[in-house]
């Protein structure tokens, strides 16, 4: 049954076109979202206004674009900002120490071949509506995110009910507020790959469909890897995690949240330290609820992606994640996760952080 459901699976991304070939959305992009394309046409972000010629919000209003930055620091966002399809967005280009949005939601919603690279996305309690989340994909194809840093996220953190192959990679996606919610995927096939969860409640992701989780490290959760109640059949590679109990954490077990028989699961060398004593000492933690178990990989790529262990992916992941120059928020956050267990919160507000600008930190 299991390699008839996992064959079944295979087929079903070729018919659909999915993903079978090296990475090309730029050199080192993994997973399904590296189909993604972006935008070739040029153009600078010189302002951190809210509107107006040379600004973020322009700068994605038409397709196609390839964008830069000649400016560094916060962009306070007066309202959403949607973005188009075909873009580019390279935060690595802005000057130390970096760019960022905070306050409102950024919307990819509906959207097709988009790139962000080592951005910032802190929506905090600035934002006016409850219902938005820090970075919103729904209904979207062919996304990557990668060497982000997504935090104080409403909603959640990241939503991407409905979207079609997406990558979130070498990013850090930290200390949700409102509903305290990581990320939320529905329909896939998805990779979550080398990133740092950091005190959520729950769906570190919630996944609803086929997908890859590989070399990530939770930390301080409530529940991490989430499937929930769903009708859906999907096949799941769990591949060299760390999941890492911290003070808000009430269920060690948790770890692997609701998943059901309905889902097959491919599950190795993950490992869970539940001792909460300051040090990295976790054993292997690789059953996985009711669901039926794989005996390999559902997805031809897993394997060799996993290419470090889970006290690899430790090491890596602290040093990596992330947008570059880590900045207040980042270095509070792969702080607390460095305690090992003693240090960490879930809250409800980032200023509960204690940091600068009202929790928001300083760029």
């Amino acid at each position: 049954m299991a390699q008839i459901k996992r064959a079944i699976a295979f087929a079903s991304l070729l018919s659909l076109g999915f993903p079978l070939v090296s990475a090309v959305a730029f050199e080192g992009a993994v997973g399904f979202g590296s189909i993604a394309t972006g935008g070739t046409t040029s153009y600078v972000v010189t302002t951190l206004a809210d509107s107006g010629t040379g600004t973020f919000r322009d700068a994605v209003s038409e397709s196609g674009r390839n964008i830069t930055f000649s400016v560094s620091g916060y962009i306070v966002l007066e309202s959403p900002v949607s973005l188009s399809s075909d873009l580019t967005i390279n935060g690595q280009t802005a000057p130390s120490p970096g760019i960022g949005v905070m306050a409102r939601e950024i919307s990819a919603s509906g959207k097709s071949n988009i790139i962000i690279r080592n951005f910032r996305m802190r929506q905090g309690n600035e934002e006016t509506d409850d219902t938005k989340s820090a970075f919103n994909m729904g209904d979207a194809t062919n996304v990557i995110l990668d060497h982000c840093s997504v935090a104080f996220g409403v909603y959640d953190s990241i939503d991407a009910v409905g979207a079609v192959n997406v990558t979130v990679s070498n990013s850090i996606i930290a200390l949700p507020i409102g509903q305290q919610f990581g990320a939320h995927l529905e329909t896939g096939p998805s990779t979550w790959y080398a990133n740092l969860w950091v005190s959520a409640h729950n769906r570190q992701p919630l996944s609803k469909g086929n997908t890859q989780y590989i070399n990530n490290i939770i930390y301080n959760y409530q529940a991490a890897y989430t499937v929930a109640d769903t009708g859906g059949d999907f096949s799941h590679d769990i591949i060299n995690n760390y999941f890492i109990t911290g003070p808000s954490t009430t269920s060690a077990s948790d770890d692997y949240y609701q998943i059901d028989d309905n889902q097959s699961v491919y599950a190795s060398g993950n490992f869970l330290d539940s001792n909460k004593d300051g040090v990295l000492n976790g054993a292997a933690a690789n059953t996985v609820g009711s669901a039926e178990v794989l005996s390999s990989p559902w997805y031809s790529t897993s394997l060799s992606m996993a290419s470090l262990t889970a006290a690899e992916a430790y090491s890596y992941v602290i040093a990596n994640a992330g947008a570059s120059p880590r900045d207040e928020v980042d270095t509070y956050v792969v702080s607390t996760v460095e305690s090992l267990g003693t240090e960490g919160a879930i809250i409800t507000n980032q200023d509960s952080t204690g940091l600068s600008n009202d929790g928001y930190g300083t760029l």
